[in-house]
């Protein structure tokens, strides 16, 4: 998967992870031809969250073509407490934060999760 959401997507999606850490410590990215789920369950599994963002909402939404050919798609489980920091200052996100780009399942098997700021910077 490689998305791109704009300023004020990056401030939904953001809601969105804030909203589902107090549900549970774990955050599960699941890319589909739908659009890109996150999921949070508490420890006890007696409380679940969903959000579905569709390919709509983002600027640009590519599944891998083998995942459009029927294959298995790749579901991630990512420590809240590594993916809650980078959504904590919404306020700043929203005035300095022109792009966001998540890539799920590249060659290394890893998520990236990258800003790309006013005046050229990235984080």
């Amino acid at each position: 998967l490689k998305c791109l959401m704009l300023t004020s997507c990056v401030a939904a999606f953001g809601k969105a992870v804030h909203a589902l850490s107090r549900v549970g410590d774990e955050l599960w990215l699941d890319p589909k031809v739908k659009g890109l789920a996150l999921r949070s369950v508490n420890s006890a599994h007696s409380a679940y969250a969903c959000f579905l963002f569709s390919p709509l909402f983002f600027k640009n939404y590519n599944l891998r073509p083998a995942t459009e050919h029927g294959a298995e798609t790749v579901k991630c489980k990512l420590a809240m407490k590594c993916v809650l920091p980078l959504f904590r200052c919404l306020n700043s996100i929203e005035r300095n934060v022109e792009q966001c780009q998540i890539s799920v399942g590249s060659p290394d098997d890893q998520v990236m999760i990258q800003f790309f700021c006013r005046h050229g910077r990235k984080h």
